[in-house]
């Protein structure tokens, strides 16, 4: 599919489990050196973006002094 990242495509990238970011879909890299993530079409990288500035003006709001984070869920592995 047109804009689809396979599993042997994230694979070949570095990605090592399925993940979600507030339900969209994405590949991720968890691992000591490193942190990676994508979504897996390239159609909800938008819907990614918007979901990351929504957290990064709500977090401090509703967590006041707490370090900033994202809220990855890591699935299991590809």
């Amino acid at each position: 599919m047109l804009g689809f990242m396979s599993k042997e495509e994230a694979k070949s990238h570095g990605f090592t489990h399925h993940g979600s970011y507030y339900g969209i879909p994405c590949w991720v890299r968890d691992s000591d050196d490193e942190f990676m993530v994508a979504t897996k079409h390239v159609l909800l990288e938008p819907l990614f973006s918007l979901a990351s500035l929504i957290e990064q003006f709500l977090r401090p709001i509703a967590f006041p002094g707490e370090p900033a984070c994202f809220q990855f869920s890591v699935g299991s592995p590809i």
